[in-house]
């Protein structure tokens, strides 16, 4: 084991030097400032300085502006760091800092929606195992969100016409800096993938549609963050919400100087209420709106030709958001006992179309987990996504489903974030990825060695591993990652017409 903090560990970047520190043979740098912004103005380029920056600590992360609650640590460990607005910083791991080896470059983007999170929240993020297993560089980063990020203030002056968007453009900026400084630390500026999941998913389809990103990415891995229109809002006209959110705040055009020093918690806490109180459905919305800086979501507008031509992978877990609900025992029940339950929410008529269909499509479940099926949430969307993207003629699209079942809780289907440890070749951080002895393992291999392989060669195959195919408009190829992995075609779609738009303990 080797540690190193000294000369040999400083980088040179356009703005100034860098000094980070290495453990073993990897390097890490933390806290990198990528750009400078005032609150609700788009991101800058920071200032050049003299000197050495120390980057050995993570950045500020953005405030989250909700209630504290304790998540769940055992299933996503997670970390909690001071915050700020100015909350502008990557996090870099690599095995070289010459720029003379350019090796392939993988930026990731957190979940949380565009309400809250950061590159630090899971402790799954850690990039230096990722890095070490495929001699990559691995970048992490944190943006703005929420009202920092998405507010639309454009009514209220010519200044704040991007304030919608600035979240956004805080990505882009840290792309930017990737593109001009990432040789330094050995990576190659013309072979970076970004990936994200849930809102990091989003945010990575988000910035495939921004025409300023051209240029930036080479391909994009979008983990259980293809959302219905639903779920985000899409399309809708936040200017009312906003402006009942500043009645609510005490802000008016008379004083709205204001509005650079309120706390933004006040903000944000007038925000929902408004949302709620003008119709709106679900959690309130953030997220970027279309704009000369973006062109919208790609089911309704349509994709950037870079967009186009970035190959792509996408795929979701089996659960999701829908864990079995706490009354049945899937371990303790009899297949009978199942099929008596199944008949009570379903009906007789209904349940006997859709217990055949289940076992065809997931022999290695119980039948009891058609309860916990996410179908209408991701699953089904991810599935017209990919023959979205194919009849708009895009470059390769992989689909992919997450499909183990873990030892905890007397048997755990896959929930949202359970794969994160797999790709990021992190399942030693998180205790509930446990499969048997070695199982998980090697699972980790497979789904690691296949993001690895993707942002080497574009196409996500590993040797002595099965073919996975590319899906096209008719015939949807889907790798299901689970304790023996499988590529299978088409193998739930009828399942899905099936039970499209039923209810099962008042989710879809």
């Amino acid at each position: 084991m080797c540690f190193e903090h000294g000369d040999s560990t400083i980088v040179r970047t356009d703005k100034g030097l860098l000094r980070g520190f290495r453990y073993n043979e990897t390097y890490h740098f933390y806290g990198v400032k990528y750009a400078d912004a005032e609150r609700f103005m788009p991101p800058v380029e920071v200032e050049p300085w003299e000197g050495i920056k120390e980057a050995v600590n993570y950045g500020y992360i953005c405030p989250s502006l909700r209630e504290d609650t304790i998540g769940n640590n055992l299933k996503n460990p997670h970390r909690f760091w001071p915050t700020s607005e100015h909350c502008q910083y990557l996090n870099i791991w690599t095995n070289s800092i010459s720029d003379e080896i350019k090796k392939p470059v993988l930026v990731w983007f957190h979940g949380g929606g565009f309400h809250y999170g950061s590159s630090l929240e899971h402790a799954s993020y850690d990039g230096y195992s990722l890095c070490n297993e495929g001699d990559v560089v691995v970048v992490t980063l944190n943006h703005r969100l929420n009202v920092l990020g998405y507010l639309d203030l454009s009514d209220y002056g010519e200044k704040y016409k991007k304030s919608k968007n600035v979240g956004n453009l805080d990505l882009i900026a840290a792309l930017k800096w990737v593109n001009k400084n990432i040789e330094y630390f050995g990576g190659d500026k013309d072979n970076v993938t970004i990936f994200g999941q849930s809102g990091g998913g989003a945010k990575v389809s988000s910035v495939m549609n921004m025409p300023s990103s051209k240029g930036l990415f080479k391909r994009g891995m979008i983990m259980s963050g293809v959302s219905n229109e639903v779920m985000w809002d899409y399309g809708r006209d936040m200017r009312e919400v906003v402006a009942l959110t500043l009645k609510k705040s005490g802000i008016s055009k008379d004083n709205f100087s204001e509005i650079k020093t309120i706390d933004p918690r006040i903000l944000a806490k007038n925000y929902a209420v408004a949302y709620k109180e003008l119709g709106g459905v679900g959690v309130e919305f953030f997220g970027p709106t279309k704009s000369e800086d973006y062109i919208g979501e790609p089911f309704n507008n349509g994709f950037t030709d870079h967009a186009k031509a970035a190959p792509l992978i996408v795929g979701s877990n089996f659960s999701e958001f829908s864990p079995l609900p706490i009354q049945y025992e899937r371990n303790k029940m009899t297949e009978k006992e199942m099929i008596i339950e199944i008949e009570k929410v379903y009906g007789k008529e209904k349940a006997s179309q859709i217990i055949p269909e289940f076992k065809k499509a997931f022999p290695n479940n119980k039948l009891i987990d058609v309860f916990s099926y996410d179908r209408e949430s991701l699953r089904k969307t991810i599935i017209d996504f990919v023959k979205w993207r194919s009849k708009n003629e895009c470059a390769s699209t992989y689909c992919y489903h997450f499909n183990p079942i873990f030892r905890i809780n007397d048997g755990s289907t896959a929930l949202h974030s359970s794969d994160i440890a797999f790709m990021f070749n992190n399942i030693s951080m998180v205790p509930s990825t446990y499969l048997g002895k070695g199982v998980a393992e090697n699972l980790q291999k497979e789904m690691a060695g296949r993001l690895l392989a993707f942002a080497k060669t574009n196409v996500p195959n590993i040797e002595g591993s099965i073919d996975w195919k590319e899906s096209d408009i008719n015939n949807v190829h889907t790798m299901v990652f689970a304790e023996k992995c499988e590529v299978k075609t088409n193998f739930d779609e009828k399942l899905l017409n099936l039970m499209e738009g039923l209810k099962v303990f008042g989710r879809a």
